[in-house]
């Protein structure tokens, strides 16, 4: 099966997540020995399975079916993307040995007058509020999974390229900077009984890691700084650009998934200009990729 000059590039920096994790691993087997817990998703380890399979028949129909070639070989890149960057790197980095930086994301903002224990009572004050931020927060995941569709199915090579090289890069730069510069959100700061506990398992389960102890679950975040969640919610407006109506509905729905990063003191607000940052670098660098190895 002959590959493309962009399925090799993909795939390059694929691997390059690959070894980055499995040296990280080893660094923590060797020096460190904290304990951890998997987060690719063991009940979907068959999702790499359905990943080949779509490549291979995606390859296999690309005389015939141009169009249908590129929608599978697409959705299988975008699959294996995310298992190796959300799975596998995401559950190397959480052995970072660095103390967390979340005082300092706290001081920054109170620098701007942003109080996160009063915004957060205000809001738990109002639970129909509550109830629908939490919903635009939680519907990220379900947008990411279905994200790569609506250029696949557009047959938008170039923005379906442009959002696999531009999740990778970020994810993988977003990443190994929690690594060096670990941070968990913040409940792990304040004291507020209108944290909801999954908000406390993201701190949790880092003094876990570090104490030695099992790791007891896998809910909660892991990176506050930057925020992914505001990174995906930009990489998942773009995805929806070739439907002008899905693309305003995105719009809308993401811009109101950003504030609840906040409203909800899952993050902090200097979070939010870091993630729409590391989205848009992550964009530019997509770019630059396709012209230069695009064929």
């Amino acid at each position: 099966m002959k590959l493309s000059r962009e399925d090799r590039w993909l795939l390059s920096w694929l691997a390059a997540a690959l070894l980055a994790a499995f040296l990280l691993m080893a660094v923590n087997a060797l020096f460190f020995h904290y304990t951890g817990i998997s987060y690719f998703p063991r009940e979907c380890w068959w999702l790499a399975f359905v990943a080949v399979d779509l490549a291979i028949f995606g390859h296999w129909i690309r005389e015939r079916s141009p169009r249908a070639s590129f929608a599978a070989i697409g959705l299988a890149f975008y699959a294996l993307a995310m298992a190796v960057t959300t799975g596998v790197l995401v559950s190397a980095v959480q052995y970072t040995p660095f103390p967390r930086i979340d005082h300092a994301l706290a001081r920054w903002d109170a620098a701007l007058g942003w109080d996160t224990v009063a915004v957060l009572s205000w809001i738990a004050e109002r639970p129909r509020l509550r109830t629908f931020l939490n919903w635009c927060y939680n519907s990220t995941d379900l947008q990411l999974a279905l994200a790569p569709f609506v250029p696949a199915l557009a047959g938008d090579r170039r923005r379906m390229r442009v959002l696999l090289y531009a999740l990778t890069y970020s994810t993988i730069a977003g990443s190994l900077f929690y690594y060096f510069f670990p941070s968990s959100g913040p409940a792990s700061v304040f004291q507020s009984p209108d944290f909801l506990q999954v908000q406390r398992f993201t701190h949790m389960k880092y003094e876990q890691v570090h104490q030695f102890r099992p790791v007891t679950t896998l809910l909660g975040g892991l990176i506050a700084f930057p925020s992914f969640h505001v990174a995906w919610s930009v990489l998942v407006t773009y995805a929806a650009l070739p439907n002008k109506n899905l693309f305003r509905a995105a719009a809308v729905l993401n811009t109101i998934v950003i504030a609840s990063t906040v409203l909800l003191a899952w993050h902090y607000v200097v979070d939010v200009p870091a993630g729409i940052a590391l989205a848009w670098i992550g964009l530019w660098a997509g770019e630059a990729t396709h012209r230069r190895v695009g064929s």
